[in-house]
């Protein structure tokens, strides 16, 4: 059997001393290249693939030694492993150094395995996996989209980070998220200020206070007023009491295809500013109210693997920061996240997320203030408790487009200018005449 050499073009172009034997091989190679036959072949890396020569070789040569290795079997085949992805070619040169075939290798991954593992995981499945830039190339169309999502999964473990899909679903399923946002708030403040002023012709002057310790106006103010000979004593008393209840309902309605993630924001954003150095700020923005981020999965049999995220945030002045000479407020956040399986039209409710805060304040004349009984004359308290509780419903809809399209409600449907008579007799205001006739959903209360 005639010895077949083989050679590195890499590692002969540097060589110093390359032999003229060589030498000439290589200028053959770039002169009459175009000319001699060629073919491609794919190698999976890691695994050797035989072939067959067209010619009877005396010299084989690869170009890039750390892509792919060649074991010469006989003078007419070879052995070629894939060592790492990329692309390399081999030259085959007879005895004669004439150049007789070009092989351009591609060492690609492990597709056939792949294809195993689909049968075996994904059964009846007409899934086509094509090499593509040193990854995989998905394509055709499946069944469900949970069926693409398990496709892209197995073929992360052969290519990490390095997978296409171009998988399209016979159906595209649509969910349809009815999300009700219900926040309460509750309240209740008491301010009690007590001003004693007392005056003398003798120019002597006495106060105590200067009433409620908020800013707010009181609601109700006693005075009382004498005179002991010269001297005139006035005590006032105002007094203040609030309480109320706030409630707060948001209901998006936000529809996404399956995988995909959809957000959803009432609210605004408020600017604030950013320094970047040499006394220069930009201004930036910072979103609040009630955000919501879903991502729907629609798996077999049914269920919704839904991965939510909602967010109900508003601005506070007490806490705010001054920031190169501007006022920045900052932001009160409630923030959830879970990701949980349901059924179509089935409800999941987020709840427990309470806050409760409680401040006072006493205003006194020091020492006075702490008389027993007395000292409530020259002492004014305040005391504010708050209550707060978020509740979020969420409900997932299978829907088609249409049927997202026919539960939207039309904000012009059944809308009717009122007249001028109709507002001034009847009192029926623009908003009234143009409520939307859609669907309608329960509140908190149920109704």
């Amino acid at each position: 059997m005639r010895r077949i050499a083989i050679a590195c073009a890499a590692a002969l172009a540097c060589a110093p001393v390359a032999s003229p034997v060589w030498a000439q091989a290589f200028v053959a190679s770039s002169l009459v290249g175009e000319l001699a036959p060629s073919r491609v072949i794919t190698v999976p890396r890691d695994k050797s693939v035989a072939f067959r020569l067209m010619g009877s070789a005396g010299e084989i040569v690869v170009a890039q030694p750390e892509v792919a290795e060649i074991v010469a079997n006989t003078d007419r085949s070879v052995y070629v492993r894939g060592k790492t992805l990329g692309t390399t070619n081999i030259l085959i040169y007879d005895a004669a150094h004439r150049l007789i075939e070009v092989i351009d290798v591609r060492v690609a991954q492990d597709l056939e395995s792949l294809r195993a593992d689909f049968a075996a995981a994904l059964p009846g499945e007409p899934i086509r996996i094509l090499p593509m830039a040193n990854g995989i190339l998905l394509s055709g169309e499946v069944s469900t989209s949970s069926v693409a999502l398990r496709a892209r999964a197995i073929a992360e473990r052969y290519a990490p980070a390095a997978v296409t899909s171009d998988l399209t679903v016979q159906s595209a399923q649509q969910v349809m998220l009815e999300v009700r946002v219900i926040e309460a708030s509750r309240s209740a403040l008491k301010d009690f200020g007590v001003n004693i002023d007392v005056a003398n012709n003798s120019g002597i002057v006495f106060g105590s206070g200067t009433g409620l310790v908020g800013l707010n106006a009181p609601q109700g103010t006693l005075t009382v007023s004498t005179n002991v000979g010269p001297t005139t004593i006035e005590a006032t008393l105002r007094a203040l009491e609030e309480k109320g209840v706030i409630r707060t309902l948001a209901r998006p309605n936000l529809a996404a295809i399956s995988g995909e993630e959809a957000t959803f924001l009432a609210g605004g954003e408020f600017p604030y500013p950013v320094p970047t150095g040499q006394g220069d700020i930009t201004i930036a923005f910072k979103p609040f109210g009630v955000t919501l981020k879903f991502t729907p999965i629609v798996q077999d049999g049914g269920l919704i693997r839904l991965k939510v995220a909602p967010e109900v945030s508003q601005l506070d002045t007490r806490q705010s920061l001054r920031l190169s000479g501007i006022e920045v407020p900052s932001l009160l956040v409630r923030r959830a996240g879970t990701t949980i399986e349901l059924k179509d039209g089935e409800t999941f409710a987020i709840a427990g997320l309470f806050q409760q805060d409680y401040a006072n304040t006493v205003s006194q004349i020091p020492w006075a203030g702490d008389i027993p009984v007395l000292g409530s004359l020259f002492r004014s308290s305040r005391w504010k408790k708050q209550e707060t509780e978020l509740l979020i419903l969420v409900t997932p809809r299978l829907v088609t487009a249409s049927e997202s399209r026919a539960l939207s409600p039309d904000p012009f449907r059944g809308s009717i200018e009122p007249s001028a008579i109709d507002v001034i007799l009847n009192g029926l205001a623009l908003d009234r005449a143009m409520a939307p006739s859609g669907p309608s959903y329960p509140d908190a209360a149920g109704s």
